[in-house]
């Protein structure tokens, strides 16, 4: 870690991971990975089988030219262009089956932002298993959440089902930056609030 660009965050006594993984790269695992990025995380592993859409740029900080493109090739890139020295390995898949159980063998902190049910069970139970720190990152209007499990607050689907959302940068950013927080800071802490309160 350059001490020049992270001077004033070494004394708040940080543990700042040599790597993360984080899976779903939409409105608030963008800036998960951005914001693990400028902490100094060394390598950011990214999951997420999605292309770039004019309604994601409503939370993003991208420009016309990142539509129809995969999602985590965007995200690499942008990180790339404000820390060369991060190690971003952009997989355009879905994080399940074998390459879940590769995953888990680095051992990463995993930070859960998807919006499926079905895969959010699935990540958290296979860390859970492997010993892996797990971070559910969500949140639903102005409702976030931040937690390191799933159960009583998430409901199984049988089959996936996607309703659109009402969506803004605000609470998107905040989860992110609360998640990082509660990855680097404040590992106990749990969070499950509305900003409009």
């Amino acid at each position: 870690m350059d001490d020049r660009l992270y001077n004033r965050q070494i004394p708040l006594n940080l543990n700042v991971p040599q790597g993360i993984t984080v899976v779903g790269v939409g409105g608030i695992g963008t800036w998960v990975a951005i914001d693990a990025a400028m902490s100094g995380v060394a390598t950011i592993f990214l999951f997420d089988s999605d292309i770039m859409e004019e309604h994601n740029r409503n939370r993003l900080p991208f420009c016309q030219g990142s539509l129809n493109r995969p999602k985590v090739e965007v995200v690499r890139d942008y990180i790339l262009a404000i820390r060369p020295e991060c190690n971003v390995i952009a997989i355009q898949e879905k994080l399940d089956g074998i390459l879940l159980e590769i995953q888990l063998k680095l051992g990463l902190p995993v930070i859960e932002c998807t919006d499926s049910p079905k895969s959010q069970i699935a990540i958290y139970n296979a860390c859970k298993k492997a010993g892996v720190p797990f971070i559910k990152a969500g949140y639903d209007g102005t409702h976030i959440t931040v937690t390191s499990n799933v159960s009583g607050w998430i409901k199984a689907a049988a089959e996936e089902t996607y309703t659109i959302q009402p969506s803004w940068v605000v609470p998107a950013q905040v989860v992110a930056a609360m998640a990082i927080a509660k990855l680097m800071k404040y590992p106990e802490h749990e969070t499950s609030l509305d900003l409009s309160e």
